[in-house]
């Protein structure tokens, strides 16, 4: 067998195929029992074959059996032991809920322990010692630690989805060598702790959501296998589509509020945060699992609707993946978790892309395999194949698409798109992407709790992400420990100190206060965002826009306020290099080499970074301040930003380089303003080319009215966060508008980000335009001298677009 054929056969059409079999005959219960079932979930987590003759895999093989070994040889085996593992007693279980963590890692443990025992390959593969220890193991949680009579003290979720997900997956890879009576026992525990999928705990009045529900969906169909329940299984499955509550929270159904899908392709979670790329792929990636499981059997997801969750691969997910890695604007606090960075949450997504791909209808199958083998090829931080932080199956998986000479891998995007619904735009260039946290009364400024993200109080403040292919792991090579949480970039903050959210109890997702937070695209190429930002205590505000064109991202404050005796700052940049490469910087018409502890250096029109691009001072009204640029060596550790019981980073130190830019607005600032344009990937010769001559005017910046024209391209952006006049335009309202020329057309584009009003009139002062060719529903012209239209509004910010003509 050739080595691609190996790759093949060992890969995505053997793995996947053995999974699922919808194009064949059902069968039921009777006729192959659940055997079938149980083979099939153990494949989706061991690979089911041997790994030793690829090479690819070999340091993953070589990562297993030291995990294993590992926890093995640190194992309690005396006699009168109390816990597995003595670094993490269970002392107090039922009232501690340091004990309630410890009880998720010990179950964490012995499912590393088990991978050890049934993977194909794995040195400790198939050890009768290694599997008996185990089985003692389980029988000692079972006894002491995970059994009805215990309280579920501290975290529910270790109670509900932790532990009950290890353990239906430990019973699935020894379902041969553990006891009946302690399978059954163990299975009464999840059953006790998560009797229903729908509901949180025991009771009936907090219904799950979104990956949560997917989680307790997939356990519970497991649990009934295991122990030969189909009833379970159904109800695990059924909750999927919520069929106790006619659909209401059901995965497959499009929500216009709260948790799940949105129709533009928002995802999500907690209420009030966008999730799709934790949350998110943890409910793609399940359901994904429970399709291929059930896959042809009585127990097959059927539900009509499941379009809904196959569509998401591409609106919800796609735009948000820059080379592999899933951005980190919607990944909520797991960009604190030092062991899941964007390319893992990436790698998490492909995955499920793969596992989804071949049970699905031609019309989404092809196009989902193209989509993760370009992932995969462009993912140049780090390498999915034999990755330590994924199983072996989704390894063979990866080779299986990436050796397939069948399947095209899909470009990168380039576009720029809106999701209103969760307060996010993306903006995909051929060499660049960017993306902007936005916080407003329906979206969350940043989540924290469990001792996680203990210090991301500004990350929704409108931190900007800049990507490049030059550069393609800044946020994930030690960024968020050694960041200045009170200088990200594109935020504005005070120097008021804050505290830490290590040793929280619970989460918490703060919003903004104010309703303005959003915008829209125009033609799929550009687009316009912004935000009224007031602070966490309301002792600054400000109003702040970005605009994205084709080789700039333009970035506008103004009315920029402060009390307090607080300095006030706008973080221009902060990027971040390893340690002694900070590359060349040009300083209007001057090179330098700057080093960490020198003088920052005052900006006037210019600035460009060797290899990243450049930045261009524009001319506006209410600039206020100076820029400056420094080098600052900073240090820090995982450990301070997420000391959680499971996801806690190490104490080790770890060090960045940051090229620091900064617009110092001073201490109470009033009114005060800044104007800058981001060049990404830019050569020198084009920042300077900017700065003698912008393509772009700001014909705007207060408090009211922001607004820039690219005359080359006929385009005028604006966010208006009032009633307001300015560059030939007038609004009646808080408002985005877009307008641009083609011919002798006039395209505008009105959205209103605050949904406040039921309707806008945005007036045309002296033009020459006095017909409405064609618009979306809910657009009428009111008066041709001067030209008004009024726009009804759908009350979730998004666009609608119409065209003029003269």
């Amino acid at each position: 067998m050739s080595r691609r054929t190996l790759f093949h056969a060992g890969g995505a059409a053997a793995l996947a195929g053995a999974l699922l079999s919808q194009t064949g005959p059902a069968f039921t219960a009777s006729e192959a029992g659940l055997q079938e079932l149980i083979d099939r979930r153990r494949l989706v987590l061991t690979g089911g074959r041997s790994a030793t003759d690829i090479p690819e895999l070999a340091s993953q093989l070589e990562g297993m059996g030291e995990t294993t070994g590992k926890w093995w040889t640190s194992l309690d085996k005396a006699p009168a032991r109390t816990s597995l593992w003595n670094d993490i007693p269970l002392t107090g279980i039922g009232q501690s809920a340091a004990a309630t963590g410890n009880m998720g890692l010990h179950f964490n443990r012995l499912y590393d322990m088990a991978l050890g025992y049934t993977v194909p390959g794995n040195p400790y593969a198939g050890n009768p010692d290694l599997a008996a220890d185990i089985v003692a193991g389980l029988q000692l949680l079972n006894d002491t630690a995970y059994k009805p009579s215990i309280k579920a003290a501290g975290n529910w979720w270790f109670w509900e989805i932790g532990v009950p997900r290890k353990t239906v997956d430990i019973l699935t890879l020894l379902h041969a060598e553990v006891p009946q009576a302690l399978r059954t026992s163990l299975l009464a525990a999840v059953r006790w702790f998560a009797p229903n999928p729908n509901w949180r705990g025991r009771a009936t009045s907090l219904a799950e959501t979104g990956a949560n529900r997917v989680d307790k969906s997939l356990a519970c169909c497991m649990r009934g296998i295991l122990d030969n329940n189909p009833s379970e299984i159904a109800l695990g499955r059924d909750a999927l589509s919520d069929t106790i509550r006619g659909g209401t929270n059901s995965v497959f159904t499009y929500v216009t509020s709260g948790d799940g899908f949105y129709a533009d392709g928002s995802y999500v979670q907690h209420s009030y945060l966008p999730y799709a790329g934790t949350y998110g792929v943890v409910a793609l990636a399940g359901i994904a699992e429970i399709i291929a499981m059930l896959g042809g059997s009585t127990w097959a997801v059927n539900d009509p609707k499941r379009s809904v969750l196959l569509d998401a691969v591409e609106e919800t997910y796609a735009p948000f993946v820059w080379d592999g890695g899933i951005m980190d604007t919607i990944r909520g606090r797991a960009v604190s978790r030092q062991r899941e960075p964007d390319y893992v949450s990436g790698f998490g997504l492909i995955s499920a892309v793969l596992l989804l791909a071949p049970g699905c209808e031609e019309l989404y199958r092809s196009r989902f395999l193209a989509l993760a083998k370009g992932w995969l090829e462009r993912c140049a931080d780090q390498k999915l194949v034999g990755h330590p932080t994924q199983s072996l199956a989704k390894s063979l998986l990866s080779l299986g698409v990436l050796s397939d000479s069948a399947v095209v891998a899909a470009p990168a995007p380039v576009y720029s798109r809106m999701f209103a619904d969760q307060d996010r735009l993306v903006h995909h260039r051929p060499q660049w992407g960017c993306t902007v946290n936005l916080s407003s009364k329906r979206i969350g400024r940043y989540e924290w709790g469990n001792s996680e993200n203990n210090l991301g109080w500004y990350q929704g403040d409108g931190m900007t992400f800049l990507y490049t292919r030059q550069d393609p792991s800044q946020f994930s090579a030690d960024f968020w420990p050694t960041v200045d949480p009170y200088a990200l970039p594109g935020t504005t903050v005070n120097d008021q100190v804050r505290a830490s959210g290590a040793g929280g109890a619970g989460t918490g997702i703060p919003r903004g206060f104010q309703a303005f937070a959003g915008g829209l695209t125009v033609d799929g190429r550009w687009g316009v965002i912004g935000m009224d930002h007031l602070n966490h205590n309301k002792s600054l505000s400000g109003r702040k826009s970005w605009f994205f064109l084709d080789d700039a991202v333009v970035c506008l404050g103004a009315g920029i306020t402060g009390t307090g005796g607080a300095a006030v700052q706008t973080t221009i940049e902060n990027r971040a290099f390893a340690v002694g490469s900070v590359p060349d910087l040009r300083t209007d018409s001057r090179n330098r080499t700057l080093a960490p502890g020198d003088a920052p250096v005052v900006l006037k029109r210019s600035l460009h970074v060797e290899g990243h691009g450049g930045y261009v001072f524009l001319d506006a009204p209410g600039v206020s301040g100076t820029p400056e640029v420094s080098v600052v060596r900073r240090t820090g550790s995982w450990f301070d930003i997420n000391s959680g019981a499971d996801t806690g980073g190490t104490t080790d130190p770890v060090t960045r380089d940051y090229v620091t830019i900064t617009h110092r607005h001073g201490a109470d600032p009033v009114a005060s303003g800044y104007a800058y344009m981001v060049l990404p990937a830019a050569a020198p010769s084009d920042t300077f080319s900017q700065s003698a001559n912008p393509d772009v005017k700001v014909l705007a910046n207060s408090a009211e009215v922001q607004m820039v024209e690219v005359a080359k391209e006929k385009l005028v952006l604006a966010n208006f966060f009032a009633a307001g006049t300015s560059g030939g335009y007038a609004a009646s309202g808080p408002c985005t508008v877009a307008a641009q020329q083609t011919g002798d057309k006039l395209t505008l584009s009105v959205a209103d980000p605050s949904r406040t009003q039921p309707s806008v009139r945005i007036t045309l002062i002296g033009s020459a335009w006095g017909t409405l060719v064609n618009s979306d529903p809910g657009v009428a012209l009111v008066n041709v001298s001067p030209l008004v239209i009024e726009v009804q509004l759908d009350g979730h910010g998004h666009q609608k677009n119409l065209t003029l003509g003269s």
